[in-house]
């Protein structure tokens, strides 16, 4: 999974973006696991932030599923949500 968040907020202590973002993993409209994203991996620049994720699949029935990629700019106070249908076949 690969996203790139735009126009963040930029804290004036810090200069960098302060964001949350979790990825959540649904199957049928439920929630089957959650994951914070932990930064170590993310790169920011003055106009973007990229974040990369690998899903481990490897356990998912076949069937479709949906991921979602939640962010929270705690400097704007703007949320948003970005999604994905995909499917596991046998």
């Amino acid at each position: 999974m690969y996203l790139q968040i735009y126009n963040a907020g930029i804290d004036q202590t810090t200069l960098r973006p302060v964001v949350d973002v979790e990825y959540v993993l649904l199957k049928d409209g439920k929630e089957l696991g959650r994951q914070a994203e932990d930064w170590r991996g993310a790169k920011s620049n003055d106009e973007r932030m990229t974040l990369s994720r690998l899903i481990d699949s490897r356990n998912l029935a076949p069937g479709e599923y949906r991921i979602e990629v939640r962010v929270k700019d705690h400097v704007t106070g703007q949320a948003l949500t970005q999604a994905a249908n995909f499917t596991i076949e046998k």
